[in-house]
């Protein structure tokens, strides 16, 4: 027999009851999760919609958040200075479409963009 698992939710149910009783015990779990238990142990976790939304809108702000950090190391790296790097990043740029790469950065595929855009400058290529 496997060691036995903490569980980390408030509320419970029985995977035996999931299918009857789930939607009750979720209604009374105030927008917690919910563990849903074999043999005494979490199986997995049920979260409202709502809830799961948010955690994934939470991650992906803390991702952006990490990436335009690189970015922004990246570009002092090569600029030298603060106000090399933002007199750069708010210049329309023809690499990209004749946006600057601020006005990109809003979306991981920009800042992925720009990031790539930095690599090709500090590699000497023509852009």
């Amino acid at each position: 027999m496997g060691t036995k698992r903490k569980n980390h939710a408030e509320k419970c149910i029985d995977i035996h009851d999931v299918e009857g009783s789930l939607d009750l015990v979720m209604n009374d779990s105030k927008d917690s999760p919910v563990a849903v238990m074999k043999d005494g142990n979490p199986v997995f976790y049920c979260v409202p919609a709502d809830t799961y939304a948010a955690i994934l809108e939470a991650v992906e702000a803390s991702e952006m958040i990490a990436l335009n950090e690189r970015v922004h190391q990246l570009g002092l790296k090569l600029f030298g200075d603060e106000d090399k790097w933002t007199s750069w990043i708010k210049a329309p740029a023809l690499a990209l479409g004749g946006k600057s790469p601020e006005s990109i950065m809003v979306t991981k595929e920009g800042i992925n963009r720009v990031r790539d855009l930095l690599g090709q400058i500090s590699h000497g290529v023509v852009v």
